[in-house]
């Protein structure tokens, strides 16, 4: 699959070079002074969920983004997914805080609908009248990868003929309480990252993605499948770091086995967070202002795991 268009709305502090060089975050970054005005202009967006127009703002640079090449395709041919995890929490919270506060004569039935979960999905297709399939993946980690996944099947399958994918974040007041229960502070990262997929090959391409599964008794799977990918390709990079007790044991096998090779290797724990669906989409991100081949490795603490390869080629060749 060849990425034709990428759309990011990221605070100014988290991109591919701070990735690549290790910054560490603290406490939730959000992308600053944010406007969904500032990208597209539609009217009732405001009432919408940040995360709502964080996505639709993140899809609106993907699309300027791959010009021509978008705008090729008719709009029953474009498919829009959408990778999220939490933002149906902050959703809900919006909706039951008034009446929790006041009581149920006072809750705006427009909060209602951001709260179905495949709201984000189904606002991206009205707002930039898109008919072909649309449809949200709420699976952790993976919820972008498996976007992305989901989406490369379709197009395959003559379903559609682009993508437009996206993990998106909102972080707030409901979703962190979720993650933290409130008792310890959340590293975390609020945005959006939309990439936009077709079937011909390009520089910037996805070669592929191997999802599986694994459960608290057999975490050595995830080295099993890591080494069979090995086994059968050369890498330049290998980029992996999900926030979680499987952190370690590739962090154990990279030392023991990679030590003498020459590969780059980037742990990107300390500089994603906890970011959910972001996690998978801001490795990829890195991944495409990287030389060559790159591994990418994302798994959740318990369930579905994936190890994309990805071709950046050569950086000036990128999109």
């Amino acid at each position: 699959m060849n990425i034709i268009g990428v759309g990011k709305v990221l605070p100014r502090e988290i991109s591919a070079d701070s990735i690549k060089s290790g910054i560490e975050i603290e406490g939730i970054y959000e992308p600053e002074d944010f406007d969904i005005k500032k990208y597209i202009k539609y009217k009732g967006l405001r009432s919408l969920t940040k995360a709502t127009n964080l996505a639709i703002a993140s899809v609106s640079e993907a699309i300027k983004d791959a010009g021509e090449k978008y705008e090729l395709h008719s709009s029953e041919r474009i498919g829009v997914f959408v990778g999220s995890t939490l933002n149906p929490t902050d959703a809900a919270f919006h909706f039951m805080s008034d009446v929790y506060e006041a009581s149920a004569d006072f809750v705006s039935p427009l909060k209602f609908s951001s709260s179905v979960l495949n709201s984000i999905s189904g606002w991206t297709s009205i707002v930039f009248g898109i008919t072909g399939l649309n449809s949200t993946v709420i699976s952790g980690n993976l919820s972008g990868i498996d976007a992305l996944k989901m989406a490369t099947t379709y197009i395959n399958n003559d379903v559609i003929d682009i993508a437009i994918v996206t993990a998106v974040e909102g972080n707030e007041e409901g979703s962190i309480y979720h993650m933290g229960n409130n008792s310890h502070s959340i590293n975390a990262i609020a945005g959006a990252i939309t990439v936009i997929i077709e079937k011909n090959e390009g520089h910037a391409a996805i070669n592929k993605i191997h999802s599986f599964q694994h459960y608290e008794k057999n975490r050595e799977k995830i080295i099993f499948n890591l080494e069979q990918e090995l086994k059968i390709g050369k890498y330049k990079n290998i980029i992996y770091g999900s926030t979680n007790s499987n952190d370690e044991l590739i962090s154990e096998y990279l030392r023991d086995n990679m030590s003498t090779q020459d590969i780059n290797i980037i742990n990107t724990s300390k500089s994603i967070g906890t970011s959910n669906s972001l996690s998978g989409f801001l490795k990829l991100i890195t991944s495409l202002d990287l030389e060559g081949e790159t591994l990418i490795i994302e798994t959740n603490e318990v369930g579905n795991d994936s190890i994309l390869k990805i071709n950046s080629g050569n950086k000036e060749d990128l999109i």
